[in-house]
């Protein structure tokens, strides 16, 4: 078989016949496709539209996750894969009309190991965006530009829009993890593997990456994905935020340590940086009224050792935005509510700083 589509849908009644009608345009004449819908209960609504379409279409299948609360419904949809090529779906997603051109072409042809296309985001107007993946050309092949969009940039840490060969998972026992960031406090009595997915899709597509001996990323789009519905994490801790990163760039360092590429290391540093500096600025402009509760939450953090040795690890000589490395130095003095009026300022309006102050 060329190719299996996985698509992890739980309690998704209301997007999964628009995902799997995108599917089934798949031409059978051109490609052996197989569709593998996971859902966590056999009786639900979700279920009962799949199976509608399973009887027009035999190419899609149901599996129905027997322990969803320590499962990972794309772990079970790998199990029981049986094409050359993987491809991960959202239920919310839409392959876009002229895809399986795009797909068939890169299945037959076997143009790389790790195949990433583009793909278009609706906003909540309605209105459509290209989101072209940044690359020198139409298509790339440059393995050090992949890299630098895999670890700098990190546009490629999702599953989103990409081909992935079975073999490659498999020879190399590459899953989804779900024992990432293990915190009970943290995950609130939830599913693990709700709480972790942004995670263990990173670290999935980077341990495939690493892996991967040859590169195709393109411009051609191929995947029509909704609005996403905010931060799924701006109701946690900054202190638990800044764990997740802190994760994140443990595992971006020992992945671009092994490829020995010290400019590598360094545009990878900054990224981080933002991110961090980002974050800072996001609780201030979600509590700009409450200075006392911003003093207290950057106090805690700015005493977090990841964080301290992250800032003593970063060339300040390398940071060439002259905004950026006032951040830095603001992070490095650790003045809590010196950082505060800084974001304040960065993030809010005028009427809400002359009271904020």
């Amino acid at each position: 078989m060329d190719l299996s589509v996985i698509i992890p849908a739980c309690g998704m009644q209301r997007y999964i016949a628009a995902c799997l009608r995108s599917v089934t345009r798949c031409p059978r004449q051109n490609i052996d496709m197989e569709c593998i819908v996971v859902s966590d209960d056999g009786a639900n609504e979700t279920a009962a539209i799949v199976n509608r379409y399973m009887e027009r279409d035999i190419r899609i299948k149901l599996v129905i996750m027997e322990d969803w609360e320590t499962s990972d419904a794309h772990n079970i949809g790998i199990e029981k894969a049986s094409g050359r090529y993987i491809l991960f779906l959202d239920a919310a997603d839409r392959l876009c009309e002229d895809a399986w051109e795009q797909i068939e072409t890169a299945v037959e042809e076997e143009y790389a190991d790790f195949v990433a296309f583009s793909h278009i985001t609706s906003r909540n107007n309605g209105n459509l965006k290209a989101q072209m993946l940044p690359i020198s050309d139409v298509i790339s092949t440059d393995e050090k530009e992949a890299r630098r969009l895999m670890y700098a940039d990190s546009v490629l840490d999702t599953c989103a829009g990409k081909l992935f060969k079975s073999r490659i998972i498999r020879d190399n026992n590459i899953f989804f993890q779900t024992d990432l960031i293990y915190d009970p406090e943290f995950c609130k009595g939830e599913p693990l593997w709700k709480k972790s997915r942004a995670v263990a899709e990173f670290v999935f597509v980077a341990e495939y990456f690493e892996h991967s001996e040859s590169y195709l990323l393109t411009k051609a789009m191929i995947l029509y994905c909704p609005p996403k519905s905010g931060n799924a994490l701006k109701n946690y801790s900054i202190k638990d935020r800044v764990d997740l990163i802190r994760i994140l760039y443990d595992f971006h360092v020992s992945a671009v340590t092994r490829y020995n590429d010290s400019e590598l290391m360094e545009c990878m540093k900054m990224y981080f940086l933002t991110m961090l500096t980002d974050l800072f600025g996001e609780y201030v402009k979600e509590r700009w009224y409450r200075r006392d509760v911003v003093d207290t939450l950057y106090e805690r953090v700015l005493g977090n050792e990841f964080l301290k040795n992250f800032l003593n690890d970063v060339d300040e000589q390398r940071i060439r935005s002259k905004i950026k490395r006032y951040e830095y130095r603001l992070l490095r003095q650790g003045n809590a509510a010196k950082i505060r009026r800084y974001f304040a300022i960065r993030t809010g309006n005028a009427a809400k700083i002359r009271r904020y102050f």
